[in-house]
Parts: C-alpha cells; sequence; structure tokens
C-alpha cells in the first residue's frame, strides 16, 4: 500500500455532498498522512528527523521491539477513541454555536462578542493549566473553535439568521 493509500482520513471528492444524506460525504477519498504533513507547517522539521515505519519483522526477532509494537498499538487504539470523541464533541459545539448564531442574528448582535472571547481566553489557559495541557495548544484550540465560529455566524447573520446556509454537518 502506497503513503496516499494508507491513511484513514477522507476528503471529499471535489466538495461534493448528498444534501439528502444526512451529510455523508459520497465518493470521499483517503488523504494521506504524507499529505497532511506536507502541508503543514512543521513538515520540514518533520523531514528533518530520520523517520521510520514499525518494522514487524524486527518485531518478530526481539522480544523488546515485539513489547514496544504491542504497547503502540494499543496506545494508538486509545488515540484513535479520543479522536472519534473529540470529533464528536466538536460537532456537538459547532451545532450549540450554529443555534447561537440564529439567536445574535435575530436580536440584532454581531457575531463577535470580545467580552466572551477575553473569558474564554482565561478560562482555557486555568483549565489547560490544570490538566498539564501547554497552554499554546489551548490558546490553538480556542482561536480555531471561535474563528470559525464567527464565521459561521456572519454566514447566518448574512442569511437573515437562516442556519441552513452553515454545511451539512452543523
Amino acid at each position: 500500500m502506497s503513503d496516499t493509500d494508507s491513511s484513514d482520513w477522507l476528503r471529499p471528492a471535489d466538495n461534493q455532498t448528498n444534501p439528502d444524506s444526512d451529510g455523508v460525504v459520497e465518493d470521499a477519498k483517503p488523504i494521506s498522512a504524507a499529505a497532511i504533513a506536507q502541508a503543514s507547517s512543521v513538515s520540514d522539521e518533520i523531514e528533518a528527523e530520520k523517520s521510520s515505519t514499525i518494522d514487524e519483522e524486527a518485531a518478530a526477532k526481539n522480544p523488546e521491539v515485539a513489547e514496544a509494537v504491542k504497547r503502540i498499538e494499543a496506545l494508538r487504539q486509545t488515540i484513535d477513541n479520543i479522536d472519534g470523541a473529540v470529533i464528536h464533541l466538536l460537532a456537538e459545539r459547532f451545532k450549540a454555536t450554529a443555534a447561537v448564531g440564529v439567536l445574535k442574528a435575530g436580536a440584532g448582535f454581531a457575531p463577535a462578542d470580545y467580552k466572551r472571547e477575553d473569558y474564554q481566553i482565561a478560562r482555557l489557559q486555568r483549565i489547560a493549566i490544570d490538566a498539564g495541557l501547554d497552554t499554546n495548544i489551548a490558546e490553538m484550540y480556542r482561536e480555531f473553535v471561535v474563528t470559525e465560529s464567527k464565521k459561521r455566524h456572519k454566514r447566518i447573520a448574512d442569511a437573515g439568521g437562516d442556519p441552513g446556509v452553515l454545511d451539512v454537518f452543523a
């Protein structure tokens, strides 16, 4: 299997979706890890490091390597479970922010609420510290969700309060 065929990540073919399919992307094609890394700002750093793939043959010959492979596979299953939960939580979060956008549009409020953003910055910084997470990661998360929420709120407001202007996942 080539790098382009081995990823579980999917992208829509020509961004085509069926609006009657409950948000299921039809004709999805895999995006390779190499393509994602290439698009990433850290791709140069990643390529500069020596890359290796888990070697099943080496694991069969060395019990220490076999144990490492077994532990990696278990941890990767945990990571996959967490990623699934995060995606489901983001979907729920954006459903809630879409409802906020409808209410803001109906009341004539702007998409941005800087008082709320200041509160969220401080709140997420505290949560990150308490969780032992780098506060920069919490800030990147906050920046992503706030920026995306504001875009969605503006689209709703521009459509006269109609949340149907959002993508099929909202």
